[in-house]
């Protein structure tokens, strides 16, 4: 391909070389080295040019879907999701409407890795009910694991049960019993088994997890097998087959974990590699500008004098900004800070009427039940930024259930609201800042905001954030 290469880069038209470059990208690919991979792919990139007309689009897809796919395994979801928004474009340029959907629909493992279900599940909704128009009943089907998973862990497995069968039947991904057509679909087994776990089908799981180990040829199914039938011989209280899965998966584990490891290393060596061949040409660069290098370093000492003088004039107006900007911010925060020692006076006026008019009871009722043991728990845990543990989290939901069962019964009936749009809800509704729902939850204050302001319009057709507290405490 070196010869190839450089043929066409000396004969061959533009189109040619963007072949050339491409099939160069695709050898370094085959031989695990990304980084020059990612050269030649960009080059091939460069050469094609979309504002002509006989523009190979076809060629620029390719490229763009080899370069997904090396972000893919180098767990770059970010750069990942920007190449698939271009691949999607080209789709756009060519009104390939079923291209410009099979790369969305790429974008799936993408939001899968960065933890955001909900994009997933848009994603996923939107390709299948496409696939479906247009009569792509097998596109529609190979769709729908990542919704049987979102499923199962709503615990809708009416939901989880139609997608897994649809998926047996119509992907075209499984013969007429059940087994794995092509590498990785083996994997369908996992989700079958763990529905049949979560509806007390434990025999029915166990034949799926069996089938799994069936497949040894990939690591992660044997590990992913063991760890089901550890689960199943635990429900079933069988402690000498637990302890002999609780092994295999552990020794599995460990496999997983040393490839993984081993794969870094050659991520490192190709990286390593690449850094060396770029040394060694700019070394012959270097040498081969030797007879300017005095005339240049005369006008880049010049050019770094005169930037110095204007980066110093620059950060001296930013300082005197900054001290104009902070004595503002300084006024500005005093004045609110008596406003609020004003406000803290009269909530105080408001609390003492409060406690004595006709709903003293209701607050007393309310005052000790903010005060039980596992609520101030959880306030101590907001507080110091530790996360409660999954018992503590069912004891909470338990005491919220049984002490305030109209709120707990009228946010239950809300059918799309999510696990964790329905925790906010519920701390909120105990009186938790957006600030410790972020530490219990272990999410950032910004994406706790978001989600208060979806909510906000999804329950209560309102775009008003600040009446969220309140209209939560209203649902009794």
């Amino acid at each position: 391909m070196n010869d190839v290469l450089e043929y066409y880069a000396f004969y061959g038209n533009t189109g040619e070389k963007a072949w050339a470059n491409y099939l160069m990208g695709c050898v370094y690919r085959d031989k695990g080295n990304s980084p020059k991979a990612l050269l030649y792919y960009n080059e091939a990139v460069a050469k094609i040019d979309t504002t002509k007309s006989g523009c190979n689009f076809t060629l620029l897809s390719k490229v763009y879907g080899q370069m997904a796919d090396i972000y893919r395994l180098q767990r770059y979801p970010q750069m990942e999701s920007k190449i698939l928004d271009k691949k999607a474009l080209v789709a756009l340029m060519t009104n390939d409407t079923l291209g410009y959907v099979r790369a969305q629909e790429r974008k799936i493992s993408v939001f899968y890795q960065l933890g955001k279900m909900d994009s997933v599940y848009q994603i996923a909704t939107r390709a299948y009910r496409y696939y479906k128009k247009i009569g792509k009943d097998d596109y529609a089907a190979a769709t729908l694991i990542p919704l049987t998973e979102i499923y199962l862990k709503r615990k809708d497995y009416v939901k989880a049960k139609r997608t897994l069968d649809e998926y047996l039947a119509k992907s075209k991904l499984l013969d007429e019993k059940g087994e794995p057509l092509y590498p990785g679909t083996e994997y369908f087994y996992n989700y079958l088994g763990w529905y049949y776990i979560e509806v007390g089908q434990l025999d029915s799981a166990l034949c799926c997890y069996r089938k799994l180990l069936n497949n040894p040829s990939d690591i992660e199914n044997l590990e992913t097998g063991y760890k089901g039938l550890m689960s199943i011989y635990s429900h079933k209280g069988m402690v000498d087959s637990v302890v002999k899965y609780v092994r295999l998966y552990a020794d599995a584990n460990d496999t997983v974990n040393f490839r993984l490891s081993a794969k870094e290393v050659g991520k490192v060596q190709a990286l390593f590699d690449y850094s060396e061949s770029q040394k060694e040409a700019a070394r012959k660069a270097e040498e081969a500008k030797n007879v300017w290098k005095a005339l240049f370093m005369s006008l880049l000492m010049i050019v770094i004098l005169l930037l110095v003088i204007r980066k110093m004039k620059a950060r001296n107006q930013k300082i005197q900004t900054q001290y104009d900007y902070t004595k503002k911010e300084l006024v500005s925060t005093k004045k609110e800070s008596k406003l609020k020692d004003s406000k803290i006076v009269n909530l105080n006026g408001i609390l003492s009427i409060y406690k004595t008019n006709a709903n003293e009871e209701k607050w007393k009722k309310e005052n000790i039940f903010m005060e039980s043991k596992i609520i101030l728990a959880f306030q101590a845990y907001a507080n110091t930024g530790k996360q409660p543990t999954v018992s503590e989290w069912k004891d909470l939901q338990k005491l919220v259930e049984a002490s305030l069962p109209a709120f707990w019964q009228k946010l239950s009936s809300f059918e799309d609201i999510l696990d964790d749009e329905f925790t906010i809800c519920l701390l909120t509704r105990l009186s938790f800042m957006p600030s410790q729902i972020a530490n219990l939850l272990g999410a950032s204050k910004q994406s706790i905001t978001n989600k208060r302001k979806k909510l906000v319009q999804m329950l209560f057709k309102s775009d008003n954030i600040k009446k969220f507290d309140a209209l939560i405490k209203e649902m009794e």
